[in-house]
């Protein structure tokens, strides 16, 4: 192919897709997302794609996400992502990390747990994605607590667990 036959097919791709408020990148990210798994690891070097993933799997496929890191500050990146794609922070509220997505019936919540007790906060609640952003800082007790209430309150609404990672840097 061209260069000018790639800048052709790439402004096609964009032309055709300019409507939708995410598109996976071709390749790893939009395997992922294609995924018939129920749990799946998104891995990579650090750089964009994995928490990309997470956000755009829950902003344009599941009804009620949560996405969950280590720690609060570290969901600062993914509130800038998301207002990214999302082109608005409206619909977000700050305090609570609850993102009603405008226009849809979508909510986004981030959640952390810096501590092992900190699980039973999100006891019993229906989600219907569970994402976990570097997976490697949650312990695996953690980890089996949070997925044990992955449901949803909308017949038919897939289920599924989707965790991200970086390799060891060590």
């Amino acid at each position: 192919m061209t260069a000018e036959e790639k800048s052709a097919t790439i402004k096609l791709a964009a032309d055709a897709t300019k409507h939708l408020l995410w598109v996976p990148n071709p390749g790893a990210q939009q395997a992922a997302l294609e995924s018939e798994a129920d749990e799946l690891f998104f891995g990579g070097e650090p750089g964009p794609g994995k928490s990309s993933l997470l956000l755009g799997a829950a902003i344009t496929q599941h009804i009620a996400s949560i996405i969950f890191r280590r720690e609060f500050p570290q969901i600062k990146g993914l509130e800038d992502e998301a207002a990214r794609i999302l082109k608005t922070r409206d619909g977000y509220n700050a305090s609570t990390h609850l993102w009603r997505i405008p226009d849809s019936e979508r909510t986004l919540e981030f959640g952390s747990v810096p501590h092992e007790k900190d699980v039973e906060k999100y006891q019993g609640r229906a989600h219907d994605l569970k994402g976990f952003d570097e997976i490697t800082h949650f312990s695996r007790g953690q980890y089996r607590y949070l997925t044990l209430w992955l449901r949803s309150t909308k017949a038919g609404q897939r289920r599924r667990i989707i965790a991200t990672g970086n390799p060891p840097q060590r």
